[in-house]
């Protein structure tokens, strides 16, 4: 049980080092098969540093340090056809999702069909003579 813990100590990054070794957030855009183009971007949030008492913790100059952490996350789907759905989710938090239509030009109305002539009847069938009884 020993060597999980100590591994586990090892996987773990403290958030004021990572901090450092990330380049600053962009959103990160892919592109469907569909054709529509995903945007994914984390919502962050700069907040002290708390020691174990609960304290903030204070640089050289006696100001508190911050962090930048994510407390959520927005997703961006355009369509191929303009339509937009943005999904907006905090962490712990239920997801809110918006839809914005493009403007669509109105369908121009059908054209009327012309009736179609009345088929003439068909003459009626003689009736067959009677099969002989064999």
């Amino acid at each position: 049980m020993i060597g999980s813990a100590a591994l586990l100590s090892l996987a773990t990054v403290s958030p004021a080092s990572a901090q450092d070794a990330e380049e600053p957030d962009t959103p990160e855009t892919t592109d469907e098969t569909n054709g529509a183009i995903v945007t994914r971007e984390a919502t962050t949030e700069e907040v002290a540093v708390l020691d174990e008492n609960g304290d903030p913790v204070l640089d050289e100059e006696g100001n508190p340090v911050m962090e930048t952490v994510t407390i959520g996350f927005v997703q961006t789907v355009e369509t191929p056809s303009g339509n937009f759905h943005t999904i907006t989710k905090p962490d712990g938090g239920p997801a809110v999702v918006e839809h914005e239509f493009a403007e669509r030009p109105e369908k121009p109305e059908r054209a009327e069909r012309a009736e179609r002539p009345e088929r003439p009847e068909k003459p009626e069938k003689p009736s067959r003579p009677d099969r002989p009884n064999g």
